[in-house]
């Protein structure tokens, strides 16, 4: 699949990236850092601007963010734990959740960029949760241009070291302590969404 992407991105440049970025924010399991890292590595090489290449991306970005800010606004938590359940969100936590998210919206949508699976939930919680648009909007065009802006200038960096890069990413220790981080960062999760304080419902 990867591959497939990756040989998107060189023909169609601007408008993979945007659809790619829009989808994988929407939901898709697309490795959106991934594609980010590529297509800042291949600047030099190919048609793509590094500025246009991030404004581009950028706006992919905001679109899936504005989609799922939408559906959290029209569908709601009830409704979505009937789904959301089979992985063990029932509705009492994702009120739990949400609760959270109130407290502490920015922390939530900017640091939930470079999270996997926050960055789809942040926006869906910012709309369920009755965040104005106007606040959501700008945390969401922050931290999406410092996370967008990141991966792509540490892309160009690698430059013609990419391959080297993924052959570096496979070896035994390197899979190790990225699945120790995974792991911690699931105990963590599964700790927040486990706690047992009283919170009233969103909706």
């Amino acid at each position: 699949m990867k591959e497939t992407m990756l040989t998107l991105i060189q023909h169609y440049g601007y408008t993979a990236v945007f659809v790619f970025m829009m989808l994988g924010i929407i939901g898709l399991p697309l490795p959106v850092e991934f594609i980010l890292i590529f297509a800042g590595s291949i600047v030099a090489a190919s048609k793509l601007h590094i500025v246009w290449l991030i404004l581009i991306a950028w706006l992919g970005v905001l679109a899936g963010m504005i989609v799922n800010y939408g559906l959290g606004r029209t569908i709601g938590i009830k409704p979505i734990s009937k789904i959301t359940k089979y992985v063990h969100l029932h509705e009492d936590k994702l009120n739990r959740l949400a609760i959270r998210f109130q407290k502490a919206s920015a922390v939530f949508i900017v640091i939930g960029y470079f999270v996997a699976g926050l960055r789809h939930a942040s926006p869906f919680l910012a709309g369920a949760s009755g965040m104005p648009f106007k606040k959501f909007a700008f945390y969401a065009m922050a931290g999406g241009l410092l996370w967008i802006s990141g991966f792509t200038f540490l892309g160009q960096k690698i430059g013609h070291h990419w391959h080297s890069m993924m052959k570096w990413l496979h070896h035994p220790i390197v899979i190790l302590v990225i699945g120790g981080i995974l792991l911690l960062a699931y105990l963590l999760k599964h700790r927040v969404l486990s706690t047992n304080s009283h919170v009233p419902k969103v909706r």
